[in-house]
């Protein structure tokens, strides 16, 4: 059995990779694309949940931002409990977006319940690194 894959566009010309879209290459603005399958696996590197999503999707919304092979990054929509930044996930193509969800068994690297502030909650205001 093989292993997953998400076929990517690879530009011949500048060899950048990115995800299937119309139009020129975002790096260089070639024309031609070819296609580059990629192990389905990736690394979170930062998820988030909507309280109000827009209409037809369900509240809470996960997305989660994932670092595929080669620094290709894809938003997809997670499961729940959101996974935290550096958890492993598989990555599955779904209609005209991306779905994921952690590999093996919740533990250690997934966040609860719990952890996501209720919007307008009381706390510190955030502030930026320095």
């Amino acid at each position: 059995m093989t292993a997953p894959e998400i076929v990517v566009s690879r530009c011949p010309s500048c060899a950048a990779r990115y995800l299937p879209r119309d139009g020129p290459c975002p790096k260089c603005g070639a024309t031609a694309a070819e296609p580059c399958p990629l192990p389905a696996r990736g690394t979170v590197l930062a998820a988030t949940e909507l309280a109000s999503p827009v209409a037809g999707w369900t509240a809470p919304h996960p997305l989660v931002l994932v670092e595929m092979a080669q620094s290709v990054r894809v938003l997809c929509v997670g499961s729940r409990p959101a996974p935290a930044p550096g958890t492993e996930v598989e990555v599955a193509r779904d209609g005209d977006g991306y779905r994921c969800s952690a590999v093996g068994a919740a533990g250690p690297g997934v966040r609860g319940e719990g952890e996501f502030p209720a919007v307008g909650a009381a706390g510190r205001p955030f502030e930026p690194p320095r």
